[in-house]
């Protein structure tokens, strides 16, 4: 394997480990309805800011998300939805056939 193809697996496998913890996919879930700003997102999660704002923080790493800043707001946005696709691949109800 060339160091090219190294590169683009390590960060493959470093996204699927970020994607990994249950909250983070909550996290995106709730970041494809809408974009929320950090406080909203806490509430709605029932976190508290500064554990919402590490898991962001993941997920800004890998490039799932973005996050701006309004004022005092910081508003996060969801830039990678084909996360969504593969967790709703894993847990859709099995086909009956």
């Amino acid at each position: 394997m060339n160091t090219s193809e190294e590169t683009k697996f390590e960060l493959a496998a470093k996204l699927f480990r970020v994607i990994g913890h249950p909250m983070r996919l909550a996290i995106i879930e709730a970041l494809h309805e809408r974009p929320w700003c950090v406080c909203e997102l806490a509430q709605r999660l029932g976190l508290n800011k500064s554990v919402t704002s590490k898991h962001l923080s993941s997920l800004k790493s890998v490039g799932i998300i973005d996050m701006r800043r309004e004022g005092t707001q910081v508003t996060c946005v969801l830039i990678m939805p084909c996360v969504l696709d593969m967790m709703h691949c894993v847990i859709k109800p099995p086909s009956i056939e």
